[in-house]
């Protein structure tokens, strides 16, 4: 039977770690990476007077089959067995998820290397209740399974958490390489929840669509406990750290704060100038670094309420194949008009299945002159509409429609649909200076870069001149 501890103040810490662009996340690597032999813990020994989760004194929770992470993770113990493990270190910070509130957290035995990590599932009550740290030594009494593939312990009770010790060394980081976490690879089963280090990290793509890194040698970074700071293909890090995690079929390593994403250096710039009709018609790998030169703005910085934004740019020769939407990550400092000579330095990458190249910041996009924006390429409506026959060659270019009409007045979003089923969105607008047609409207002509996005092409009207009315 289990002896319950007294519940100790539970200090209810109701803190998400979201994985989209949060505050940063409790840091736990010293600055100097030294690790001091008086923390060393041995997980055989719980003497001292233990306490629950909130800090008050209780005796250790009783109940399960005695094992290790050891044995869990080298298949000794069946799944669905309740299980008692003592004298584990916490390795990273509590992951509250922000729809059921149950929590994710990380576990490792003090020995570390390979089977020496797993995964905590904190039921609801249990994750707003613990104010588990990184450092902190833990005695655990949960349900091992194996969730989608993912070992894990299931705690069900505040009670079944009894913390030894705060501020232990950190078990790790076991260095490894990329290959060895590789995402789909067998061969990193042994390092699943162990924290390991990747030296000379590599970006192979700087966002796997899921806002992850995809490093040379297969791994994935994940984004699980911190923001991911924007990088470039071929950039490189120091050292990435973090609990190797296993979800949606993949391993990724998940760095628990910006500290475990040490010393980055972004991939020199570029020499040779790229045109953009080689990377519209495939010619350049997905996610290389490119210098488009000598291009001119089509269409100026799209509407934004934050620091990114997006442009478009196109060759002057114009035609099929010639423009592409540029997306920058930091656009503070940029003043860009249709008309500007413009030289850009950053990634190719298809957004979504939108081609487009990505910018850091200003820096990137140099401007070196002044004229006349490129005159639209005249198409037919059905024809660069989803599905289209051209819908694929014009995308990014400056197009023009002749003649249509509205066929549906609202598509919500503030879209509506004209003539051919051609969409007419309002991204370089702001909300007060967009304002809905009303169904059979006649417009004499619609003029706008061709977008992609939520898998459907869309015109975009610079501003109000674009929209011609009968």
């Amino acid at each position: 039977m289990r002896m319950p501890s007294p519940p100790r103040s539970l200090a209810f810490a109701f803190v998400s770690f979201v994985p989209l662009l949060t505050a940063g996340c409790v840091g736990f690597i010293s600055e100097d990476g030294d690790e001091s032999s008086d923390d060393e813990i041995d997980s055989t020994d719980s003497s001292d007077d233990p306490t629950s989760t909130d800090g008050s004194e209780g005796t250790t929770t009783g109940g399960g089959e005695e094992t290790t992470i050891f044995d869990i993770q080298g298949g000794v113990i069946t799944p669905e067995t309740v299980v008692s493990v003592n004298g584990v270190v916490v390795t990273s910070p509590l992951y509250i998820d922000e729809d059921d509130q149950g929590g994710t957290v990380f576990v490792e035995d003090p020995a570390g290397g390979q089977y020496s990590g797993i995964s905590l599932y904190l039921w609801s009550e249990v994750s707003a209740a613990a104010n588990l740290q990184p450092g902190d030594v833990v005695n655990l009494v949960g349900r091992y399974q194996e969730f989608y593939d993912v070992s894990q312990l299931v705690i069900e009770d505040i009670t079944d958490i009894t913390v030894v010790d705060t501020g232990a060394t950190i078990p790790g980081p076991d260095v490894v390489t990329a290959a060895e976490v590789a995402r789909t690879s067998a061969g990193s089963e042994p390092w699943e929840g162990v924290r390991v280090q990747i030296s000379d990290a590599v970006i192979d793509e700087a966002n796997d669509g899921y806002g992850q890194y995809l490093l040379e040698g297969d791994a994935l970074v994940g984004n699980l406990f911190t923001e991911l700071p924007s990088v470039q293909a071929g950039g490189t890090f120091a050292s990435i750290t973090g609990p190797l995690h296993y979800t949606y079929g993949e391993f990724k390593v998940e760095p628990t704060s910006a500290d475990d994403l040490a010393g980055y250096t972004a991939p020199a710039d570029p020499t040779e100038d790229t045109e953009i009709y080689d990377i519209q018609m495939g010619s350049v790998s997905e996610d290389s670094l490119v210098k488009i030169e000598d291009v001119t703005v089509s269409a100026g910085l799209t509407w934004s309420d934050d620091s990114t934004a997006t442009f478009f740019i196109q060759e002057p020769t114009g035609g099929a194949y010639s423009g592409i939407q540029v997306y920058v990550q930091d656009s503070a400092g940029l003043s860009i008009e249709p008309g500007d000579q413009v030289t850009v330095v950053g990634s190719y990458n298809e957004y979504y299945d939108m081609s487009q190249v990505t910018v850091s910041d200003a820096s990137k996009v140099t401007v070196g002159g002044s004229g006349s924006a490129p005159s639209p390429e005249v198409v037919d409506p059905a024809d660069v509409a989803t599905g289209g026959a051209m819908a694929e060659d014009y995308e990014g270019v400056l197009i023009q429609v002749a003649d249509v009409s509205v066929t549906n007045e609202d598509l919500g979003y503030g879209e509506f649909e004209v003539t051919g089923g051609l969409v007419v969105t309002d991204i370089f607008f702001d909300q007060d200076s967009w304002t809905l047609p009303a169904l059979d409207d006649a417009y004499t002509s619609i003029t706008g870069p061709l977008t992609y996005s939520y898998e459907v092409n869309k015109i975009a009207p610079r501003d109000a001149s674009d929209l011609v009315a009968n």
